[in-house]
């Protein structure tokens, strides 16, 4: 049967009003279950004392605003902090649409009873949101509102979704705009906090932010539970796993510890340290910055910024200049590559240039301890520089193999293991004393009981006793029996360090020296100041001069000794 156009029309008219009768019963439903429900029945400790209709505290058919959903409620004059972080892209104004609906109470100003057209009867008598979810006018402690999430955003940050692939879990609105309804859905919590969709393995934040090596990230896939002792790492209801709440590891979409990236503890280094001081991570790191020799994590709070340039920078340490949470892996090193826990840190290249992610460990180190001359106290020597990335470079005359294979192949003396095409990173020298390859400490330098940062004991002070403690750091890789027996085509350590108890930096610089073979880099102050080598008497001259395999001799002045030359 043919149906006229006026009959369809009133048809279509039936159909549609069907949906939205089904449609407004089931949100209806879904609300009354929730905290959102103020009703006497409703689920959470604030309610009407009176019945009254479910919808009406949000909601009416006349003499709505704004009419976009019919809105009930007073708006809050209030005017807002707002997010701000160096590293946004988005342009971010005061809240706007269904934010500014939701901020009606959950800024905490309003009573809950601000209506715009109240119910008949008694008056309810509701006051103003208490409690966690009062998200006060400080906005900047929260995840930004009200700003265009368009193409240009997503390739302004290339780890933003392209808006047009988002997940449905996700709503912006008409304008195109996010707002607090583009995660949560405040008709339904089936999902903890009226989250659209489980927020498992972070799917909700991941659904926008695309984080580059993130699914394949130690913090990803970490099935390690918190332990129970110490801060509980996790906002309340969240999952057990590491993996599990993967962003809520280290981030809080409302009230963050600390505003620009939205970071869960109050100070830098408890982001790491919270899960990563024996509570959570198998290895304890925090302990580590309780040496007497570490890098000193919290001595600048908030100094570090992801888009900071390494060569302009102020002069600071923290856990994320070495490690990217987003990134790090538990991948071994295979030399002379870096290892997994440094993948995706901003890194400086033998050449001084910057780089966002180190192919070698000690670019990372370079970072810091290769672009400009320390202001910590050192040791000074005749080459004038501490700057290790000039030492370690493999032009050098010599050079500890760190960027490259050793100068001498030649070199005698190794222990085991070792030869002279071997390499080493910084690492196997400025490590935790206490590590070990079967145990539980952890690997790295954040800190040790000798200085700096030292995997072993090395003394540098003049005179000192030679033994295998003082000089253990050496004795990892250099046979101590080889280097303190006087032989052929060897330099006479043995009459140096043991009889005159010149310290092995007293010659030699561990990293690299600019101008002679051997590491020869003469140590002209050590320390707390005193002199050690310096001019001959006669010509005033500090030098060194190799004469073939095991020959040498030097014009200098040392231990009371004038050197004029002394040949060996």
């Amino acid at each position: 049967m043919k149906l006229s156009s006026k009959a369809s029309g009133w048809l279509a008219l039936l159909v549609a009003g069907c949906f939205a009768l089904c449609a407004s019963s089931q949100a209806q439903t879904h609300i009354a279950l929730t905290k959102h429900n103020l009703t006497p029945s409703g689920p959470g400790t604030i309610k009407a004392a009176e019945p009254v209709g479910l919808c009406v505290f949000c909601h009416t058919p006349h003499n709505a605003k704004p009419t976009i959903g019919l809105w009930n409620r007073e708006l809050s004059a209030a005017t807002y902090q707002l997010y701000a972080s160096s590293t946004l892209k988005a342009s971010l104004n005061q809240p706007t649409g269904s934010s500014k609906l939701c901020l009606s109470c959950h800024d905490g100003l309003l009573a809950l009873d601000s209506l715009r057209v109240p119910p008949a009867g008694a008056p309810l008598m509701l006051g103003p949101l208490q409690g966690s979810t009062v998200l006060g006018t400080d906005l900047s402690k929260d995840h930004p509102i009200s700003f265009t999430y368009d193409v240009a955003l997503a390739q302004a940050n290339p780890e933003l979704a392209d808006p047009r692939s988002l997940a449905a879990s996700v709503r912006l609105d008409a304008q195109q705009q996010m707002q607090c309804t583009s995660c949560h859905d405040p008709h339904e919590d089936r999902q903890p906090n009226f989250l659209r969709a489980d927020n498992r393995a972070g799917a909700q934040c991941t659904a926008c932010h695309r984080m580059n090596g993130w699914s394949a990230s130690a913090h990803a896939t970490s099935t390690a539970t918190w332990n129970g002792t110490g801060t509980d790492p996790w906002p309340p209801g969240a999952y057990a796993t590491v993996a599990d709440n993967a962003c809520l590891d280290c981030h809080r979409p409302h009230d963050a510890g600390h505003p620009q990236r939205l970071l869960a503890q109050a100070t830098e280094s408890a982001n790491c340290t919270v899960c990563h001081g024996g509570t959570v991570a198998a290895k304890n790191v925090a302990a580590e910055f309780l040496k007497p020799s570490r890098h000193p994590i919290d001595s600048s709070q908030w100094v570090h910024d992801p888009t900071e340039d390494p060569r302009l920078m102020p002069r600071h340490v923290t856990c994320v200049d070495c490690h990217n949470a987003h990134v790090a892996t538990n991948a071994a090193a295979v030399l002379p590559g870096a290892p997994g826990a440094l993948r995706g840190v901003k890194s400086v290249t033998l050449g001084g240039s910057v780089i966002n992610d180190p192919n070698f460990e000690y670019e990372v180190c370079d970072k810091c301890h290769g672009l400009q001359e320390p202001t910590t106290v050192g040791i000074i020597r005749q080459g004038g520089t501490r700057n290790i990335r000039l030492k370690i470079d493999p032009t050098n005359p010599s050079y500890h193999p760190i960027a490259a294979t050793g100068a001498n192949p030649a070199i005698l003396g190794l222990e085991a293991g070792y030869t002279a095409s071997s390499l080493i990173n910084c690492t196997s020298c400025h490590n935790n004393d206490e590590w070990t390859a079967q145990g539980t400490n952890p690997r790295g330098p954040h800190g040790s009981r000798y200085e700096p940062i030292l995997a072993a004991q090395y003394t540098t002070g003049d005179p000192s006793v030679e033994s295998p403690q003082s000089y253990a750091l050496c004795y990892q890789c250099h046979n101590r029996t080889f280097l303190i027996t006087d032989q052929a085509k060897t330099f006479p350590h043995q009459r140096h360090v043991i009889t005159d108890q010149a310290p092995c930096a007293a010659c030699h610089d561990a990293h690299g020296s600019r101008q002679n073979t051997h590491l020869v880099d003469f140590m002209l102050r050590d320390l707390t100041g005193k002199v050690v080598v310096s001019p001959s008497a006669t010509l005033g001259l500090i030098q060194y001069t190799p004469l073939g395999a095991g020959h040498g001799q030097c014009y200098l002045s040392c231990h009371g000794k004038n050197h004029e030359p002394l040949a060996y």
